[in-house]
């Protein structure tokens, strides 16, 4: 998290403001924002995990103060002038929503294999398209007076795919005007990609790429230089997706079906992450009690 605030505190465009949204988070997480001394940081964290991202998403995007409200994954990147270009963007489209243009930086790969990132934001004829254009959150910008129509982030419980897909189609559906601007300035890092991520209290990835801002297009040059474009769809294909789109359904939505089920993409996310099944909606006495137990023994540690 303090490279991704690094890259926030280190944007051309200094007037916003940070709320974190914590997950139940580290104990240490209020002291790595101590660190930056900056009261435009806020910090609230929630007392037990809610463990995705639509419960922190609508706390912050419901708590927003400002003309525009972009979202920052905690293990992703944004380049400095990602948010002058973003509200120079939605200003001169008349956008509700604008999509960076993104890339998923993949991990390290084993000697010998090829390094290759994914871009994604891609849109068609400058706008959103359900069927082609994945917009993942930390590469989302929304105008706050357009939220109160467009409506929070469901629940992953209740998606076929990415909560922030399943955001953007229903945004789409309701008539959004949703833009994508064809400038890279969001690095995705997946926690999904990196067994055991959420575990392990070192971002030597995040560090290097951050310390690489300092030249933004070089930067640029080198993660496009290993990068690969979304692949195109045969037109039969695109057209078939096109009218499920049209009738509620979304394209990826029958891909995650088939290999998740309803929610379950987020539980294999937390497998991976080195993370526990997520908690019940109501737990009963026993896990409540179970959880209390731990957090008071977790406090009479650290004060010991």
């Amino acid at each position: 998290m303090r490279q991704t605030l690094r890259s926030v505190v280190g944007q051309t465009l200094q007037d916003w403001e940070i709320l974190v949204i914590g997950d139940a988070c580290r104990p240490d997480t209020a002291a790595v924002i101590a660190e930056f001394a900056d009261p435009r940081i806020g910090y609230i964290d929630l007392p037990v995990n809610f463990g995705e991202q639509s419960g922190p998403n609508n706390i912050g995007l419901a708590r927003a103060r400002g003309r525009f409200v972009a979202l920052l994954n905690h293990d992703d990147l944004w380049f400095p002038d990602h948010l002058a270009a973003m509200t120079g963007w939605i200003d001169a489209t008349g956008a509700d929503v604008v999509i960076a243009r993104g890339a998923i930086v993949q991990p390290r790969p084993v000697q010998g294999d090829p390094d290759k990132n994914l871009i994604y934001g891609v849109g068609k004829d400058g706008f959103y398209d359900p069927v082609i254009t994945a917009g993942y959150g930390s590469a989302q910008m929304v105008r706050r007076t357009s939220l109160s129509w467009l409506g929070p982030w469901r629940p992953a419980r209740e998606c076929f795919c990415e909560s922030s897909q399943d955001w953007l189609f229903r945004a789409w559906r309701k008539g959004a005007v949703i833009t994508t601007m064809p400038h890279l300035s969001v690095l995705s890092l997946f926690s999904g990609m990196r067994k055991g991520s959420y575990f392990e209290n070192t971002a030597p990835e995040q560090e290097e790429l951050v310390n690489g801002m300092q030249m933004p297009d070089a930067l640029r040059v080198k993660v496009l230089a290993m990068a690969e474009a979304p692949r195109p769809l045969k037109k039969s294909t695109y057209l078939k997706r096109r009218l499920l789109a049209a009738c509620g359904i979304h394209p990826r939505a029958r891909e995650f079906r088939r290999e998740y089920g309803r929610g379950a993409f987020v539980t294999r996310l937390r497998e991976i992450r080195g993370l526990p099944p997520l908690s019940a909606l109501e737990p009963g006495l026993d896990e409540m009690l179970d959880l209390y137990r731990k957090r008071n023994d977790q406090a009479e540690a650290e004060k010991n």
